[in-house]
């Protein structure tokens, strides 16, 4: 039998015992009656400071030796674009300092330092998209650290689908004009803190695609014959990862988009934010809803044949453009 002392002793321990649950229960009460707290957002013009653009571009600048005056994007399908560039020296994305990874798979996330056409380049094979859990200045931010390396042209490129009933897979739509769907919401990757190193607080986008670029794009076409596959339109930036729905893409048709994708719009408002020439161009990867599903391989064919005319059409526009032809 136990003794009185015993007793005593478990009595309270389970006196104890009751206390921390009521405290318990007290404490869970008031945090489920509590206000929410407040989240304070970082800026989007302040995730990427100053200072971590221009570390990024001087590890680029140490490791390549080189100024180079021409930027370039590779979107999808399109980073054998990187293949015309002589002598690269190639930089994994994991090696710059607070750069994102790339997650598409067929985004290879390597940035390439050489010439092309007489012209030092440089071009990354792999962007990031908003759709992957990316901040829009996140999106945007490898076209500082570009005009931080010295560039002067900014070529930005992507595959996209077709709104136009006259594109086919594998045509290619210079862009001439665009409409950025994030921005009619309020997003945009110059939102917060503006800093003057980099450009003006308000960035006129009327001229954002320079016509010279477009009627040399245009002047290249002819002198290549590919002037009945290549178009002039405009590009829609939609969130993604889904493809628009039937009533949505007829509904961009009916404001004047050619060509949808869910990129390349933010990279062209940093662009012309830090006093860039841009010019872009698309790779149709994918037909209106009015034309009839392809086979996988036809359409890979359209596809490689329209890779062929961007390879040609970027090699030409540098030359020129480093020709002042």
């Amino acid at each position: 039998m136990c003794n009185k002392d015993c007793c005593a002793l478990k009595t309270a321990l389970q006196i104890r015992r009751m206390k921390i649950l009521i405290e318990q229960r007290r404490q869970q009460e008031e945090e489920a009656n509590a206000k929410p707290k407040n989240i304070i957002v970082t800026p989007e013009s302040l995730i990427y400071s100053y200072d971590d653009i221009e570390k990024m571009a001087k590890l680029i600048i140490s490791r390549s030796e080189t100024r180079p005056k021409f930027g370039l994007v590779c979107g999808s399908n399109l980073d054998t674009l990187t293949d015309l560039i002589e002598n690269p020296i190639v930089i994994d994305y994991s090696d710059i300092p607070k750069f994102p990874d790339c997650t598409i798979h067929d985004h290879k996330g390597k940035l390439f330092v050489g010439t092309l056409m007489g012209a030092t380049v440089i071009a990354l094979q792999g962007r990031f998209h908003h759709y992957e859990g990316n901040s829009l200045a996140s999106c945007s931010m490898p076209v500082r650290v570009l005009k931080l390396c010295g560039i002067e042209y900014m070529i930005l490129t992507c595959a996209a689908g077709a709104v136009n009933k006259n594109y086919k897979v594998g045509d290619i739509m210079l862009i001439k004009d665009h409409i950025n769907m994030f921005g009619w919401f309020g997003n945009n990757p110059l939102n917060g803190p503006n800093d003057l190193r980099f450009g003006d607080r308000h960035v006129i986008m009327a001229d954002a695609y320079d016509e010279g670029l477009i009627e040399k794009a245009l002047e290249i076409g002819l002198e290549i014959g590919q002037e009945d596959r290549m178009h002039l339109g405009v590009y829609a930036c939609l969130g993604g990862p889904v493809y628009e729905t039937a009533t949505e893409q007829r509904f961009l048709r009916s404001i004047g988009v050619d060509a949808v994708g869910m990129s390349l719009v933010q990279e062209v408002i940093y662009a012309r934010h830090c006093g860039l020439k841009v010019f872009s161009f698309s790779l149709i990867s994918m037909p209106p809803i009015e034309q009839p599903d392809m086979p996988e391989s036809v359409r890979d064919v359209s596809i490689h044949q329209g890779q062929i005319v961007c390879m040609e059409l970027l090699s030409r526009m540098i030359y020129k453009i480093q020709n002042n032809l």
